[in-house]
């Protein structure tokens, strides 16, 4: 029998950081806002007012011919009579699909 021989690799591959947001600011956007149906609280029934909104996530999509991100924005909602009586904040988050990857 011949005698195996191994060899050890010695060095560490430098891991590309910081690239995504680069590449996806090249396409054209398009802006998806995720929003309640309704701006009732689910607890006491009172007007809820928009307190903000947050980007998800960013996703390409392909269309033949053409590339775009879409931007998923998330807005919130805060129930103001809740708040007042309630120490914590009553807050509702619209919902938002999940991420095909």
């Amino acid at each position: 029998m011949f005698p195996v021989e191994t060899e050890e690799i010695t060095y560490k591959r430098k891991k590309s950081k910081g690239k995504r947001q680069a590449i996806l600011a090249q396409f054209d956007s398009e802006e998806v806002h995720h929003q309640v149906e309704e701006s009732i609280c689910p607890d006491c029934q009172d007007d809820l007012k928009e307190i903000g909104a947050s980007l998800q996530r960013q996703e390409l999509v392909f269309i033949p011919a053409q590339l775009k991100r879409v931007d998923h924005i998330q807005h919130a909602y805060k129930c103001q009579t809740c708040s007042k009586n309630n120490p914590s904040d009553k807050i509702v988050k619209a919902p938002i699909p999940k991420a095909p990857l």
